[in-house]
Formats: C-alpha cells, sequence, structure tokens
C-alpha cells in the first residue's frame, strides 16, 4: 500500500476530528461505555478543538493518505505534554494521537506517522517523547515498546465521566 504523509494545516481540522471519532468508536465500542465514548468525541474530536491544537505552535500534526483521491487513514498529533508534572521535564512533547483506520493496520501507516513524529521531536530538541494509552490496549503497548517507548507512570484519563488509570509511556532521546 502506497501511504503518503504530509504536515497538516488548521484547513486540516475537520478532517482530523473525522479520523479521530472514527478511530476510537471503532477501537472501544463494545468495550467502553458507549455515552462516554460519544461524550468524548463531541467533545474533544471536533473541528474547533482540532483547529485550536493546529493554531498552537508547538503542536504538529500528520496525514497519513492512500490512494484513490488522497483519502484520509490516519494522523499523529504531537503536542505540549498534559501529564501530571512529576512525569514532564521541560522540552518534553507528547504524541497526544497516533490513529490509523483498523482496515489499514499492519499496512505501514502506524510506523510511518511514528517515525514522523519522533524525527520531529529529535528535530525540535525533545529530551522525550510521552504518550498516554488505554490500560486494555495492548496492540498499542507492543507497538510503542517495538519504538522504544518505556512506561514511566499513569494518570487519570476521562472518557465522558468514566475515569481511567493509563498508563504514561516515554521514549528518551
Amino acid at each position: 500500500m502506497d501511504v503518503r504523509l504530509r504536515m497538516c494545516t488548521v484547513a486540516d481540522a475537520f478532517t482530523l476530528a473525522v479520523i479521530g471519532s472514527a478511530t476510537l468508536l471503532d477501537a472501544y465500542a463494545g468495550f467502553l461505555p458507549g455515552q462516554s465514548l460519544v461524550a468524548h468525541c463531541a467533545k474533544l474530536h471536533v473541528r474547533e478543538a482540532y483547529e485550536a491544537e493546529l493554531r498552537r505552535p508547538e503542536s504538529r500534526a500528520w496525514l497519513a493518505e492512500v490512494e484513490p483521491g488522497a483519502a484520509p487513514i490516519g494522523y499523529a498529533l504531537l503536542t505540549p505534554p498534559e501529564f501530571p508534572p512529576e512525569l514532564v521535564q521541560p522540552g518534553d512533547l507528547e504524541l497526544r494521537r497516533i490513529y490509523v483506520l483498523s482496515r489499514f493496520h499492519g499496512g505501514g501507516a502506524g510506523k510511518r506517522l511514528m517515525e514522523a513524529a519522533i524525527a520531529y521531536a529529535r528535530e525540535a530538541g525533545a529530551p522525550h517523547l510521552l504518550l498516554g494509552l488505554h490500560p486494555e490496549n495492548h496492540r498499542a503497548m507492543a507497538f510503542y515498546r517495538r519504538h522504544g517507548f518505556e512506561q514511566i507512570g499513569t494518570r487519570t484519563f476521562f472518557l465522558g465521566q468514566t475515569p481511567f488509570t493509563d498508563p504514561v509511556m516515554r521514549l528518551a532521546f
């Protein structure tokens, strides 16, 4: 599969919101409470939220596309970290999201998005790249470990009104 990556602009906010909602529902429907999933999408996976994030000078996003017609299949979003202060050092970046539609898992899109995020974090001089994930997302955990991430702690994450204790992982440069 020929996956192309490109850097996102504010004009890509709606596309990122659609992919964010689609991948979240695809991954967790039937596993997490439906109303919590919908509430999470309504709050965080909307055009306005992505527009605000893409306007921050510290944030970067890459869109993965395939033919025909540069169809969007996933993205990665780097931001300043939002983790407990004891887990963050000055200059750290967070891989806030790396989402690929499940139909395209195993086709190299996730790997290419991860490589773009890591390369940017290194070039930016970040000492670490941090991420958080659902504790039962074993496939993602294995993917992150293959890229050198190690668990350094936990954080409380809310999906709608439902709290989870998420592992926080770090890649040191």
